[in-house]
């Protein structure tokens, strides 16, 4: 068995019906041996086979729309795949020295990071895309006439696919803290 953490887009744990037992639940069910949940929003990790994986995810987010009424993405990790890219330090290039926000953007589908024109910024100036690999954009935020928005829709608008965004600092909890199977 493989340790993954799975990550559900624009979901808020205990609003709409979706709190930590329920997501929790739907993640055993669905297959995902010993789910945990991290912080507040839709963060588990989980144990299972590589080749599981696809039937997991389907599985949770058609549970997840039965909780929500809605469909949300539900993207997977493995998290030996997380501590590869905490371990390459995404965030030392940023172009913000002022950055207020850290995040990193989970892709649905791989994509060509040579094909991306970086770095992209928003017409703010606030955001800025600078990094990617196939399955990951890296992008900064900084505070602009005192407000500031997170790079997400910026990244679904340029690789016109959904995703789903984290702080880094969750990132980095989830990579070095995945309540590995008990021995």
């Amino acid at each position: 068995m493989v340790r993954h953490a799975g990550f559900v887009r624009n979901i808020m744990i205990g609003r709409e019906g979706m709190h930590r037992a329920v997501l929790l639940e739907i993640v055993g069910q669905s297959g995902g041996a010993h789910p945990r949940s991290y912080i507040s929003t839709g963060n588990v990790t989980f144990s299972a086979e590589p080749y599981d994986i696809s039937r997991i995810v389907d599985r949770v987010e058609r549970a997840i729309t039965a909780v929500l009424g809605r469909t949300e993405p539900f993207f997977v990790r493995s998290v030996a795949h997380l501590e590869d890219l905490v371990a390459s330090d995404p965030f030392s290039g940023s172009p913000f020295p002022d950055a207020v926000e850290h995040v990193v953007s989970f892709l649905h589908a791989p994509i060509d990071p040579k094909a991306l024109h970086l770095p992209t910024y928003s017409r703010r100036g606030d955001i800025c895309l600078f990094s990617a690999t196939r399955w990951e954009v890296f992008g900064v935020a900084r505070m602009v006439d005192g407000r500031t928005s997170g790079p997400g829709g910026l990244v679904e608008r340029t690789l016109d696919q959904r995703v789903t965004s984290r702080a880094w600092g969750t990132v980095v909890r989830v990579a070095t803290d995945p309540d590995p199977l008990p021995t």
